[in-house]
């Protein structure tokens, strides 16, 4: 008996073991890696907007260090970055973005979710074309095989590009399906307005066939059809970006705004001397331009004040130890310190106390935070500049509620004056300089018309400071004189390029492809502290992570070296300096 209620007891527990393990194993199922069983397409959405932002914004950062609209310390071309450099955006692309768009998609299929998998359609997309355009050939038709294929090889980013265009395809015919109405909150860009994506899709393939006008003679056919068809990003309330806000915890802010926006003594990044000089002084004989009268400003960029924001109106703190290049700074002196410096270009500072650093200069950072100019309210939601010269803090401003400007409205029509200019496409908006036109003004209202969209308030800024119609009205001239002086076709692109290039703050991945394509702006600043930077760079390196953990990734790019163009970039090996 004894041993009877010993084994019954026995079973009790076992019985109650095996009860309590069902009842456990729904909680071994982790909620961040979902099984396709168990997965929600909406989640999984989210996932895919998220990580590629954090792609869109690593791979903008890099394109714009070396287009000069960013800072780059160089010195070398060849040892600027390392393989390492590039292991994060490589990782967020493949294992963020096109894993789980990947994976989502079949699914989203399965259960008529046609507006959640095109758009992981155009994310992919947009996210497969820009590898191509930052690393040349890289994996497609093998990747996000799971483990019936670990070990990749790359394709050509000919065909790859072809491959882009068919997703988009597949997209817009997505968006057209009737489905699931999806639910709110879950487009973190366009709201589920599936007109809205099926635009971007439009535009982003107008995007990609210009990117290859220079080596497909077929483009400027399908670049007419879809200019003709006229379903592009024309309107601000197309725009495509994604919005930042400002908690902290988690940071949901703008990341420009949180390296620069801090308690702990300044600026923590330096921005570029030579895109400061460019939107504040080339123009304008070299002269920052920022009218400080009681009067409305009557000239000057209209987006100065909205791009940077100055901790010091002046350069009384300058000296040997905050700024050493200071000491050397005169157009006599710095030919012969840094003889690389075109004498049209700035060297060390642009003027009233705009505190960057030149392109190139790798000397180490001196107590200088305090004096580092940051970025502005647009567009990473920092402070507007109206003069006060006031020392950067946590939630100055508009605490960070920035965007990403993936692509704007602005951008369509710069890239449509490019393409009736030198592919001579017809545009129901008018001649090039019209487009050029419509782009400056599409950008400036966007920039001036940034504090208000995002709810920013401050009654301190005096009227002075605010962009003027007389203002805009007269840059709008000052650019068109310019465009109708300009001799020759590569001038009148240069125009083009040049309005474009700072039309594009915050996106360095259109700065990066357009100075390759176009090679303008052509007075891009040299790297400063030597005259032989080496061969610029016309792709980056593959990632260590790829290059390290596969056997059939191709060689490491050789550093300094004139072959390392994407598909796309046929111009001579010294195109860029």
């Amino acid at each position: 008996m004894k041993y009877r209620k010993i084994l019954l007891g026995l079973l009790v527990i076992a019985s109650g073991m095996t009860a309590c393990t069902k009842q456990l194993d729904s909680l071994l199922v982790n909620p961040n890696s979902p099984s396709l069983s168990t997965a929600d397409v909406d989640l999984y959405l989210n996932q895919v907007q998220i990580n590629f932002n954090s792609f869109y914004s690593g791979a903008s950062d890099l394109g714009g260090q070396l287009a000069r609209q960013q800072y780059w310390g160089g010195p070398l071309y060849a040892n600027a970055y390392s393989p390492a450099s590039f292991d994060g955006l490589w990782t967020t692309a493949y294992a963020g973005v096109l894993n789980n768009a990947f994976a989502m998609i079949p699914l989203a299929q399965s259960e008529l979710k046609y507006t959640e998998s095109g758009i992981a359609r155009v994310l992919s997309a947009y996210t497969i074309g820009t590898l191509v355009d930052q690393f040349g050939d890289v994996p497609y038709s093998q990747a996000e095989k799971g483990a019936a294929n670990t070990t990749p090889g790359v394709d050509p980013g000919a065909s790859t590009y072809a491959a882009v265009q068919t997703m988009l395809d597949s997209a817009i015919a997505d968006f057209n399906k009737t489905g699931a109405t999806i639910p709110a909150g879950v487009d973190l860009f366009y709201g589920g307005s599936k007109a809205n994506w099926i635009t971007l899709a439009n535009t982003l393939k107008l995007k990609y066939y210009l990117q290859v006008r220079l080596v497909d003679n077929t483009v400027p056919a399908k670049i007419q059809a879809l200019i003709t068809t006229n379903n592009l990003i024309n309107t601000p309330a197309q725009d495509f970006v994604f919005r930042y806000g400002k908690n902290l915890n988690p940071d949901s802010r703008h990341p420009h705004y949180g390296t620069d926006y801090v308690n702990s003594g300044g600026v923590g990044e330096y921005l570029s001397n030579y895109f400061i000089w460019k939107v504040a002084a080339e123009k304008y004989g070299g002269n920052v331009t920022l009218p400080t009268t009681a009067a409305a400003p009557t000239t000057g960029d209209p987006r100065l004040r909205y791009y940077f924001y100055r901790q010091q109106v002046n350069y009384a703190n300058a000296n040997q130890n905050s700024l050493p290049c200071f000491t050397n700074y005169s157009n006599s002196v710095y030919p012969v310190w840094y003889p690389s410096v075109p004498s049209a270009t700035p060297y060390c500072v642009v003027g009233k106390g705009y505190w960057g650093r030149d392109h190139g200069d790798n000397s180490g950072a001196p107590p200088d935070g305090a004096y580092r100019t940051a970025w502005g309210v647009y567009p990473a939601g920092g402070e507007f500049d109206y003069s006060q010269g006031a020392a950067v803090s946590l939630g100055l401003g508009a605490g960070g509620n920035g965007i990403s400007p993936i692509w704007l409205s602005s951008f369509t029509s710069f890239l449509e004056a490019e393409a009736a200019l030198v592919l001579g496409t017809t545009v129901a908006a008018g001649t090039p300089d019209v487009l050029l036109q419509n782009g400056i003004s599409a950008s400036i209202a966007k920039v001036v018309g940034f504090p208000t969209a995002i709810g920013y308030v401050n009654t301190s800024i005096p009227a002075n400071a605010l962009a003027s119609a007389t203002q805009i009205a007269n840059y709008k001239t000052l650019v068109g004189n310019l465009y109708t002086a300009a001799a020759t076709p590569a001038a009148k692109l240069d125009v083009i390029e040049s309005e474009y290039a700072i039309a594009l703050w915050g996106n360095g991945i259109e700065a990066y492809n357009n100075l390759r394509r176009t090679g303008s702006p052509m007075n891009v600043q040299l790297a400063v502290t030597t005259a032989a930077p080496g061969i610029f760079m016309r792709s980056f390196f593959y990632p260590s992570v790829f290059v390290n953990r596969n056997s059939n990734a191709p060689a490491q790019k050789t550093p300094g070296t004139a072959a390392n163009k994407v598909f796309w970039d046929n111009n001579p090996d010294n195109f860029i300096k």
